[in-house]
């Protein structure tokens, strides 16, 4: 189970299983080929709603039921709510004959939601037969006489995961917008905790939204994007039209009439956004959303897609005071979560980004310059860079003790937001605009 698989089934779970099952006590949910395999679905369907079967040729892991034939499946004709199954059908010799079954015992009701690969390294269990297009799930329904309900074709690497729900009926429910749920326990607003003095400390040579604001000031962006807005005191600083994306605002602040809020998630805003979202052009945008290193990495993957080589990107709470701060569970008031490993991965991942860490208070920003909307490292080793940094890393020394961060007046940033604007009123491609910024920066010693 890759990251981005898990990604996609939650995004089906709640854009399409969470509306068409309203209402239903009793959801009989059955994972064909669902052994776990570092990781797998059923955590999505906790819910005591759902009865959650794993179906798999040996007795492993997770495994409920084991078949006696791949083809044959231990149910009735149209009994089964909702049909999984990913990162199976590649390994699957006659992958049609294992498409018409799950049909078969799919409700007239019910959802089959397919992933699979397009892409990646041939990887046998015990065989990999297959990679999938778009017009191979579409021939799919085509030779089952069923219904494509959507279809959707990942570009996150190595896989490149295709992603198809199916049905018997056309589409009888309205879906709602996608998220990906966060581990339950790791971000809570609601919650108060308390650590000691030492794990509740905090420092910076300026406050992070008098830096934001100076950032306005400089830069005059055609359009701002932030994610979190929580309270909305960062939002407020845009002088210009806004977009401000949150699940659950709690704007606190008077905004002004060019500011929109979209109250969904970033995953979803970024799945469902029309272009008419970016018309104008994204000159600043600030993350400040889930304190977990992976949401930071999407957000700023389709930040950096809609963006230009002049656009900057904010990123709030990389420099936790404390180690107990940097938990991806939260324990203390001072929270950062785990958000300093976004940095230290694109260090590695992304040489060719200026990134620029500033001492704020409470809790450190990271500018990023010279985005390029073309670069795929990130896509191409999305799933390899999230197994790489996730699980427990302690923060560095120099991310605790602020070594690597100048302080936000220092005449560095004053000479990368000017340069920002150089490089934005003369339309330089990517290449040349990340030699002038990054001259700018390593103009001046720190």
């Amino acid at each position: 189970m890759h990251a981005s698989s898990f990604e996609n089934m939650a995004l089906c779970q709640s854009r399409f299983v969470t509306p068409a099952m309203r209402g239903l006590d009793h959801i009989l949910v059955a994972d064909i080929g669902g052994a776990d395999v570092n990781g797998g679905y059923r955590p999505l369907f906790e819910d005591p709603r759902y009865r959650y079967q794993t179906v798999d040729l040996e007795d492993a892991e997770g495994v409920d039921v084991v078949l006696d034939d791949p083809y044959v499946l231990p149910y009735d004709d149209h009994s089964v709510d909702i049909v999984l199954s990913g990162q199976m059908l590649e390994h699957c010799e006659f992958f049609w004959q294992a498409f018409v079954e799950m049909m078969r015992v799919l409700k007239r009701n019910g959802l089959l939601i397919l992933i699979a690969p397009s892409a990646g390294p041939i990887h046998q269990y015990p065989v990999d037969c297959y990679r999938y297009y778009p017009d191979g799930y579409r021939a799919l329904a085509k030779y089952a006489g069923c219904q494509l309900l959507h279809l959707d074709h990942d570009e996150r690497g190595p896989w490149r995961d295709l992603v198809g729900v199916f049905a018997w009926q056309p589409l009888w429910f309205n879906p709602e917008p996608a998220m990906i749920p966060a581990p339950q326990s790791s971000y809570d607003l609601a919650a108060s905790p308390t650590g000691t003095e030492e794990e509740e400390s905090i420092s910076g040579a300026m406050r992070y939204l008098d830096t934001l604001a100076h950032m306005h000031q400089a830069l005059e962006p055609a359009l701002y994007l932030e994610i979190g807005v929580r309270h909305g005191r960062s939002l407020a600083l845009a002088n210009g039209p806004a977009v401000g994306v949150d699940p659950s605002p709690e704007v606190q602040v008077g905004l002004p009439d060019s500011t929109t809020i979209v109250e969904t998630t970033s995953d979803g805003f970024f799945a469902e956004a029309g272009h008419e979202t970016f018309t104008e052009r994204l000159d600043l945008a600030f993350i400040d959303g889930m304190h977990l290193f992976e949401y930071a990495l999407r957000d700023f993957m389709n930040i950096e897609r809609r963006a230009h080589p002049a656009t900057l990107v904010v990123v709030d709470d990389v420099l936790p005071c404390h180690p107990a701060q940097a938990e991806r569970d939260r324990r203390t008031r001072v929270w950062t979560g785990d958000i300093w490993k976004f940095t230290e991965m694109l260090r590695a991942a992304r040489p060719d980004l200026i990134l620029v860490m500033l001492d704020t208070a409470p809790t450190g920003l990271l500018l990023i310059a010279g985005l390029d909307p073309d670069n795929r490292a990130l896509w191409d080793q999305y799933n390899p860079l999230v197994r790489q940094w996730s699980g427990h890393h302690e923060p560095p020394a120099h991310v605790i003790t602020r070594s690597s961060a100048i302080s936000p007046d220092a005449p560095q940033v004053e000479d990368l937001l000017q340069a920002l604007r150089h490089v934005r009123d003369a339309g330089l491609p990517a290449p040349a605009a990340q030699r002038v910024l990054r001259e700018a920066v390593e103009a001046r010693p720190e």
